[in-house]
């Protein structure tokens, strides 16, 4: 953007506005000039211009002490919609969203394990259809999170190795049938979007995994979020144990769901944890030892200042967590020896409310392209 341009001056700060009022809640013209040092009647042009768009509103006078009370402005939450769908190894996830992330209505489907993209696809646009019929106002975008090569343009899967999938046209399928622009997304660099606009993440390196039924991840430094080329979850931590890749002793074949399940009769990891047995909890451990060897060797590789669990297997107990931690302690350099492991608090909706907040992000704040240029 050539800020020189007054139009490009104004959409630049048109987008901090929404994104102040979506970040700060109620504010002021006054409240809002001040937290952006605009003066004040750009920023009321700014907000009539909103006003007159429909995604804000005003909703009455500001108590104060003293003084003329000002009127205070809000996103108007129901003004605009996206939907949100999280094509996952397992389950199949699809959301409606308004603007502040609210799930509207949530649809979940299986996914199965070598799913047809045909198949799939007319399911999640037969999805997409019933969610757009019911909603209130227009729906703006579909994301969809997938795991796999996604081409430069976000419209076509290049490669999914879980599925044999290549080439496929996954986005012009889907806008076809349901007549709303859509782009997909690394399901992992989905996650890390979501953990920003909903869990409040601020840290500026940080590894961040996926410990699902498969293991991904993705380095996050302040400009880039490495997700796509990333193999962590093959990462070589064991002499034994064949993986689904056709390599020997990946991470994947100790403390990934489909090896876990395997180990302990088909069970999901959640009816594991819930109904324990000596040999559940032996792999479990094992699990959470294998994960903190392949994390002190990322950790030593990225020299991260913080590493995020998220997926399904990130909600075991609290004490499988600790020992985790204890592992990696023992395991990692010692300079990382003490890098802080947190879970998502966006627990098994991680990946849908990261589509939601990339659909978000495309087509009505664009936070990432802000965040871009301050840090240019």
């Amino acid at each position: 953007m050539k800020f020189s341009q007054p139009a490009t001056a104004r959409t630049y700060n048109r987008l901090r506005v929404l994104n102040v009022l979506s970040l700060q809640g109620e504010c002021s013209r006054a409240d809002i000039a001040r937290i952006l040092k605009l003066n004040k009647p750009s920023t009321s042009e700014i907000i009539d211009g909103l006003l007159q768009e429909g995604l804000v509103e005003e909703t009455g006078k500001k108590e104060t002490s003293n003084g003329r009370r000002p009127i205070s402005i809000r996103l108007k939450k129901d003004a605009l919609m996206v939907l949100a769908v999280d094509m996952g190894s397992r389950n199949t996830s699809v959301g409606l969203a308004d603007m502040e992330g609210n799930l509207l209505r949530f649809e979940r489907f299986p996914t199965g394990q070598r799913p047809k993209a045909q198949e799939l696809c007319y399911s999640v646009i037969k999805s997409c259809l019933r969610m757009s019929r019911v909603a209130t106002s227009p729906i703006v975008g579909i994301v969809v999170a997938v795991n796999g090569i996604i081409s430069e343009d976000k419209k076509i899967l290049v490669s999914n190795d879980l599925w044999n999938w290549e080439e496929t046209p996954l986005s012009e399928a889907i806008e076809t049938n349901t007549h709303i622009p859509t782009i997909l997304v690394h399901n992992v660099e989905a996650m890390v979007q979501g953990e920003r606009w909903f869990a409040n993440e601020t840290s500026e390196n940080f590894f961040y995994v996926n410990w699902a039924e498969h293991i991904g991840s993705a380095w996050v430094t302040p400009k880039n979020i490495s997700a796509a080329q990333s193999q962590f979850g093959h990462i070589s931590i064991a002499p034994t144990g064949l993986c689904r890749c056709g390599n020997i002793g990946c991470l994947e074949t100790i403390a990934s769901g489909w090896a876990l399940s395997e180990k302990n009769d088909n069970k999901t990891v959640k009816q594991i944890c819930s109904d324990p047995t000596e040999q559940s909890i032996r792999d479990l451990q094992s699990a959470c030892s294998a994960m903190a060897k392949a994390l002190a060797q990322a950790s030593a590789i990225t020299g991260c200042q913080k590493i995020i669990l998220g997926g399904g297997i990130s909600n075991i107990d609290d004490s499988y967590l600790q020992y985790l931690r204890q592992e990696y302690a023992k395991k990692a350099h010692f300079k990382q020896a003490d890098t802080p492991i947190s879970r998502s608090p966006l627990s098994d909706k991680a990946g849908l409310l990261g589509c939601v907040a990339t659909a978000l992000d495309t087509w009505i704040f664009e936070r990432s392209l802000i965040r871009t240029l301050d840090l240019s």
